[in-house]
């Protein structure tokens, strides 16, 4: 009986344990409860991959597994079977099996099959169209021409499709019936084209046993008479469809993946394929499966543009949500920066003016990354300013905010907040942190940086808790104050090396910015983190959103004269 016999193990012994494999398929994999081969290791998934038999023949099958399944050292593709023969290895992470099929090597596939229980007269393997041109007449040479020249002017190939049943239809005037069938990425058959001679109740479907065995074997198949082919008669579809000589064959990329077969048949007993008829289809398949998956190719960069397009729309509107300058508040300076991991992000900031001549100033960071996270984003941008110039004061307004947006439903999303109102009268401060990572306050006279909570302070996020009340904290600013806050991609930006920046490298960044100068601005503060975190991610792909927001009272009676825009990326 053929078998698995486990060659290798991960501690690098090998027991030769014996598995049998019968007429039911064997799922290999780390749960004792699904599978009957249980390889006890946290590499190897709960079904990992599965030993299919199938005409006598056996398939190993990946169950899109995290760590793939090897034959002979080849990945498996997970949606396709791929047939064993005697002394393949199989490799599913450090366990090593070997294929043990005593029975002996099957007749070579491609030399017709001699057996009184088949009447199958050819199976091809997959090969270069090219090796099947030779015996061809001046008439098929003649219609692949034609088809060739069609298929290559095609600008989309499924209205070619038709075109060639008809082509085939005027060669093989045997044929009943034909069907080019398209397999989608869910492993379903759609016919793409059904042609009949003769249109009579359910003449239009095909036989769905013939399309499958020719997609898992990846070979062509001819039969004289199916109705007395003990591998494919069974099928009740033989028989209700009366069909009698077939030919099928595969449609594939040319790494090997199906992308559906063409098969031709006769409902006469008379009427018979050979196998010049068969080496003829396979080159127009050749020709077609060029052409099918070089329109793949070109919807995909279709596709790829216009997702492009689409992107670069909603970087304009998202950035359209952030501030395009700088407040004009007297005795104040401000600095910005944005940068979106992706196209667009979760982060967000905004300058909004409120009554009495006060100013608030919001960061937060949205739960997640990517469009959701955009979406999200947008929302809370529209949210907040309307919280914060309908509430009283700080804390009402971002516990209004909250409430928002936990009638919102949004399950597992919520946004850390950091809120403050600047009160230029006074230059008190009222801030409320949502989860968020504390702001740094500089204090001109002293020349030290301090945080404003120590880790754990502060109120939840928003979003997170219902009906939660949020508190404000008092900050006063004096002359050359400033105050730092930022989202967390700044302390998780990391080179190739998967070293973070995390707070020390902003501590250092901000102690560094005292040598040398007599007095900082909140805009040299900004710039020199910004400076260093893009210096220590060096040109290693950007993980997280960043958003940084520095402002601070002028020490002195003249205002710098700097940009007043903030900068936004991406």
């Amino acid at each position: 009986m053929p078998s698995l016999i486990l060659t290798k193990t991960p501690d690098g012994s090998a027991t030769g344990e014996r598995h049998p494999l019968g007429n039911e398929p064997v799922i290999i994999g780390r749960s004792p409860e699904k599978c009957r081969v249980v390889l006890p290791a946290n590499a190897v998934s709960r079904e990992h991959a599965r030993i299919v038999p199938m005409n006598g023949q056996y398939f190993v099958e990946d169950l899109q597994s995290r760590n793939k399944t090897y034959v002979n050292n080849k990945v498996v593709e997970g949606k396709w079977p791929n047939p064993l023969k005697n002394g393949d290895n199989i490799k599913i992470c450090d366990f090593l099996f070997a294929f043990h099929d005593e029975r002996g090597t099957p007749p070579p596939e491609d030399e017709e099959e001699e057996s009184s229980n088949t009447t199958v007269e050819a199976t091809f393997k997959r090969a270069s169209p090219k090796d099947f041109l030779e015996p061809l007449d001046k008439e098929k040479y003649r219609a692949l021409l034609d088809i060739t020249t069609e298929l290559s002017r095609a600008p989309n190939v499924e209205t070619l499709m038709p075109q060639i049943a008809d082509q085939l239809f005027k060669v093989f005037k045997q044929a009943d019936r034909c069907f080019i069938i398209e397999v989608d990425e869910d492993n379903r058959l759609r016919p793409v084209v059904t042609k009949v001679r003769r249109q009579v109740p359910g003449n239009e479907r095909f036989s769905r046993t013939i399309v499958r065995r020719c997609l898992a074997t990846l070979q062509s198949f001819l039969s004289e008479d199916a109705t007395s082919d003990a591998e494919v008669s069974a099928a009740q579809s033989i028989a209700e469809f009366k069909i009698r000589s077939v030919m099928c064959v595969p449609l594939a990329t040319q790494d090997g993946k199906p992308l559906g077969v063409i098969q031709l048949d006769s409902q006469d007993r008379t009427k018979k394929f050979s196998q010049d008829d068969l080496k003829f289809l396979i080159c127009v398949a050749g020709q077609a499966s060029i052409a099918l998956e070089n329109a793949g190719l070109h919807e995909a960069i279709l596709a790829q543009e216009k997702l492009e397009e689409e992107n670069r729309a909603a970087t304009k509107v998202q950035r359209g949500f952030l501030p395009q300058s700088f407040p004009m508040l007297p005795g104040y300076e401000f600095f910005a920066h944005y940068i979106a991991a992706r196209t667009v992000g979760g982060d967000y900031y905004d300058f909004i003016p409120l009554p009495d001549g006060r100013l608030a100033i919001l960061l937060g960071d949205v739960s997640g990354k990517g469009v959701p996270a955009a979406l999200l984003m947008a929302r809370m941008s529209g949210e907040a300013r309307v919280a914060m110039l309908t509430q009283p004061d700080v804390a009402r307004a971002i516990t209004h905010l909250n409430e928002q947006l936990m009638m919102a439903n949004l399950e597992d999303r919520y946004v850390t907040l950091s809120a403050a109102v600047i009160d230029p009268k006074s230059h008190h401060i009222e801030l409320v942190s949502a989860g968020h990572l504390s702001p740094w306050v500089y204090r001109q006279r002293a020349r030290k940086f301090e945080k404003v909570f120590e880790k754990g302070a502060g109120d939840f996020p928003v979003g997170w808790v219902p009906g939660h009340a949020y508190t404000a904290y008092q900050v006063e600013l004096s002359p050359g104050d400033s105050v730092i806050v930022y989202t967390d991609g700044i302390e998780d930006a990391q080179p190739a090396s998967g070293e973070r920046f995390t707070e020390t490298g902003v501590r250092r960044t901000l102690e560094s910015t005292l040598k040398g100068l007599e007095k900082v601005t909140a805009r040299e503060l900004g710039a020199r983190i910004v400076n260093a975190v893009e210096t220590h991610a060096g040109n290693h792909p950007q993980f997280d959103d960043i958003a940084l927001v520095c402002f601070g009272r002028v020490d002195g009676e003249s205002e710098p004269e700097v940009d007043n825009r903030p900068t936004l990326k991406r």
